[in-house]
């Protein structure tokens, strides 16, 4: 194994496709138990399934981010199935609410805003806090949050459409998952929690509005193109990777990493 998970057990938000079901499966492969929460419930149940069949525990997990009571009761259940947590993944998140483009500034603008913050930023905070006395009792505790390059400035996917394509919430909701986990890693440093964030570049997975699995093939030329053009590497990346990075950052051997944002995005992006 690349690291050492054994006798671990993780909380996985939004891990029930895409990036959250490459983590869940990262974690499992290298030996943790993990609960799969997720508004997606048949997702869920799936990604238990495939963590079984490595020879873990999977639990699926019901949880709406965006419901202080829904998390409680998630993190609570996830306790007390499993004894345990000790790491949080916090990778629920999404672009822009469905059916809005985000890309008018008076087109469902405050809608779009209002979601997409609550559910990238607020929800990452409700689930950490939420987890946070569990930590702090046991003096152990590594949570990981999915933030993006977009965060750190826009990122260039396609032509430059001027300033109204520059008003999704998506990039300034990111920019606070950065400074939270930050805010978050030196507050509670002293008592042996870890909090660092990962930035995943461009991946194929249901985040870019279609089912992966069902897309139409120019749909995954153009995309594998694209990945081409902007990204030094010169391809896309693999929820398997952004996996492998989570686990590393979930292990002891990342004992001594705190507060920072790592991204892994082929070069796209590199301050």
């Amino acid at each position: 194994m690349l690291v050492d998970l054994t006798g671990k057990t993780a909380l996985v938000t939004g891990g029930g496709q895409g990036i959250g079901r490459g983590i869940a499966l990262q974690l499992a492969a290298n030996g943790a138990d993990v609960a799969i929460a997720d508004l997606n419930s048949e997702g869920a149940s799936l990604v238990a399934t495939e963590v079984t069949t490595l020879g873990r525990k999977g639990l699926p997990i019901d949880m709406d981010v965006t419901d202080k009571n829904s998390v409680e009761k998630a993190v609570a259940d996830s306790i007390n199935h499993f004894g345990q947590i000790d790491i949080l993944a916090n990778n629920a998140g999404i672009g822009r609410v469905q059916g809005k483009t985000g890309s008018n500034f008076t087109d469902d603008w405050e809608e779009n805003w209002n979601t997409v913050l609550n559910i990238n930023v607020q929800g990452i905070m409700r689930c950490s806090k939420a987890l946070l006395p569990h930590f702090i009792e046991r003096k152990y505790g590594k949570i990981v949050n999915t933030a993006s390059g977009a965060g750190r400035g826009p990122i260039w996917w396609g032509p430059a459409k001027g300033p109204e394509g520059m008003a999704s919430p998506y990039g300034p909701s990111k920019a606070a998952v950065i400074n939270y986990t930050q805010n978050l890693a030196s507050s509670v440093a002293a008592h042996n929690i870890n909090v660092n964030a990962i930035c995943p570049g461009q991946v194929w997975t249901e985040f870019h509005g279609m089912n992966p699995n069902n897309a139409s093939q120019k749909d995954y030329d153009n995309f594998v193109q694209k990945s081409k053009e902007v990204i030094p590497l010169g391809r896309a990346q693999t929820v398997e990777e952004i996996g492998k990075l989570v686990a590393f950052l979930s292990s002891d051997d990342a004992s001594s990493i705190t507060g920072q944002s790592i991204h892994i995005d082929g070069g796209q992006r590199m301050v």
